[in-house]
């Protein structure tokens, strides 16, 4: 390597720490400035219960997700406990009303994990597009990453969403690393990374069948794995038909085997068979991370309620759901850079001529590399959002689609790579637009919504829930009702946190009745997803359209709509 590729090398890394150092930063911040989410005392509750008995048992403690997520949420929290708390698996919740340690402290210690855990993925994907295209792909894939709205929205959210996304990056990155260079320590990274994210959320199990037809087309040579002296020998028809499958099928039994071994880890060092209750499989002994499978499984088949529009469905199927929350939520610039790289001809890598014999076999082997990444992570992409997309029956946000967001920022940047002239200068500006849409709406990311949906002010005409209001906006509304003197106000709140604990006088807003003075509403609850009583029983129809006639004075955090309705 050259002296000007070593200064370029040192100065793309030099910027890439800076951009991880800001993108923690901007979490840290993030975490302070916005309440905790619906979900979020759940986790921190069993975890500290997990730490404290050691009971895995999925009925009685568990009930939703494997525990990885649960064990974060509460690591940090270990110290600053009272040795007289009773802990018991509703503890969050109890914190969250309690004096020592405040709530504050437990909502910011609890997600310091995550934002690590977020910061660790940027790192990854920086890594991975720098291997496969150079400085100028890591760089570009970084600014993606630690730019995008929704991965800043949930980079700091005490939630398993964020936690399988990195893990999910992680498990496809080190199975690239095997191919590239086969070994058993990089295979056992991958099967340790595969584990990782199985513990965090049962999705990561859609990494199964990637990594089986990958290992197929590894073992067969289908092109782009295959190597030269493959394509010379006819390919896969000299291989054989039953050994290369076997061989890929033992690939993976090796896989699953290093995966069971990190979750029997992650549950307490055992996998103690309980017998499942209810379903064709009531009274079974099973695993708890089973049981947890055949419950998402029930879950999905039952009826929720889901906000599309202006519109309330009970069950059915909306695999329209999550494209066209992606479509609204990706700020354009992104857009721009996906047509850009989806339509571009090529790389860079495959425009490079060398007559030196040496630097041209090292140009092709750059080019099998790139081609094989993005043969990965398309196999990956596409088995996820099948699933994701057509077979979920209750699509509840964007989120379920997360361990996407960063694959697509690894596509696009080692498919335009820039280096010089218009491309360059393009991409700068294009990155540039990307900054200022997500510095705009610091730290609200979660209510992001791009310009063609018309911004997050108005977003709630289409979206709610974990999409934009997710009770992450209480801390806002205290700021926005101390700037008018601290009136009291008429609350529908869709959150887990105490108003009371940020100086609110409020009154609960009673159910479909109008009421006149200062009413401020969670946008999930104006829509009528659910109701003031009930978080998982929608309102009847036309419940709040006596506020939705009005224009709310204020909109703290865009997921609360402030109202002044005169006698």
């Amino acid at each position: 390597m050259g002296p000007v590729k070593k200064n370029f090398s040192a100065v793309v890394a030099g910027m890439a720490a800076i951009l991880i150092l800001v993108l923690g930063l901007r979490l840290l911040d993030a975490a302070e400035s916005n309440t905790l989410t619906v979900d979020e005392p759940h986790y921190v509750g069993v975890g500290l219960y997990l730490w404290e008995s050691g009971d895995y048992d999925f009925a009685k403690t568990l009930t939703f997700h494997p525990p990885l997520t649960h064990h974060l949420a509460s690591l940090a929290l270990l110290p600053w406990l009272d040795d007289a708390l009773e802990i018991t698996r509703g503890i969050g919740g109890q914190l969250l009303s309690g004096s020592d340690p405040e709530p504050q402290r437990v909502r910011w210690l609890s997600r310091l994990p995550f934002v690590g855990l977020a910061c660790w993925g940027a790192f990854l994907i920086f890594l991975w597009a720098r291997e496969v295209a150079g400085p100028g792909a890591g760089l570009l894939a970084l600014s993606l990453y630690s730019l995008s709205p929704t991965l800043l929205g949930h980079g700091f959210l005490v939630h398993s969403d964020i936690a399988v996304t990195v893990f999910f990056v992680q498990a496809l990155y080190t199975f690239w690393r095997w191919w590239n260079r086969p070994g058993a320590l990089r295979f056992a990274l991958c099967g340790l990374s595969l584990g990782l994210a199985l513990l965090s959320k049962l999705s990561a199990l859609l990494l199964l069948p990637s990594f089986g037809l990958l290992l197929l087309a590894i073992e067969y040579g289908v092109p782009p794995f295959s190597s030269a002296a493959d394509r010379e020998a006819g390919g896969w028809r000299t291989r054989g038909l039953w050994l290369p499958g076997m061989r890929a099928t033992s690939r993976l039994a090796g896989l699953i085997a290093m995966a069971t071994a990190v979750i029997w880890v992650g549950y307490g060092f055992s996998l103690e068979l309980t017998a499942a209750q209810g379903g064709p499989f009531s009274g079974l002994l099973l695993p708890s991370i089973l049981q947890a499978l055949w419950f998402d499984v029930e879950a999905n088949a039952q009826s929720r309620p889901i906000y599309f529009f202006g519109e309330i469905a009970q069950g059915g199927h909306f695999p329209h759901l999550i494209p066209v929350a992606w479509a609204l939520k990706t700020p354009v610039p992104v857009l721009i850079l996906l047509g850009w790289a989806l339509l571009a001809p090529g790389s860079p890598l495959a425009k490079t001529k060398s007559d030196d014999e040496d630097r041209e076999s090292g140009c092709q082997e750059s080019r099998r590399g790139e081609r094989s990444a993005l043969a990965i992570v398309a196999v990956a992409v596409a088995i996820f959002l099948g699933i994701v997309v057509f077979w979920l029956r209750v699509p509840l946000g964007l989120r379920y689609a997360l361990p996407v967001i960063p694959l697509i920022a690894f596509f696009i940047g080692i498919r335009i790579a820039p280096s010089q002239g218009f491309r360059l200068g393009a991409t700068c500006l294009l990155v540039t637009w990307l900054a200022i849409a997500g510095a705009a709406i610091h730290p609200h990311y979660l209510a992001h919504f791009n310009r063609l949906a018309g911004g997050p002010a108005g977003a709630h005409r289409f979206l709610v829930d974990s999409n934009l209001d997710w009770g992450q906006s209480l801390a806002a509304l205290a700021d926005e009702l101390e700037a008018r003197g601290n009136p009291p106000v008429w609350l529908g709140y869709f959150g887990p946190e105490p108003p009371e604990g940020y100086g609110i006088q409020a009154k609960r807003l009673p159910g479909c009745t109008p009421v006149t003075g200062t009413v401020a509403i969670s946008a999930t609850l104006l829509r009528g997803l659910y109701s003031v009583e009930n978080p998982f029983v929608s309102a009847p129809p036309g419940c709040y359209d006596w506020l939705l006639d009005r224009e709310p004075v204020a909109q703290p955090g865009y997921s609360i709509l402030l109202y002044e309705i005169p006698e």
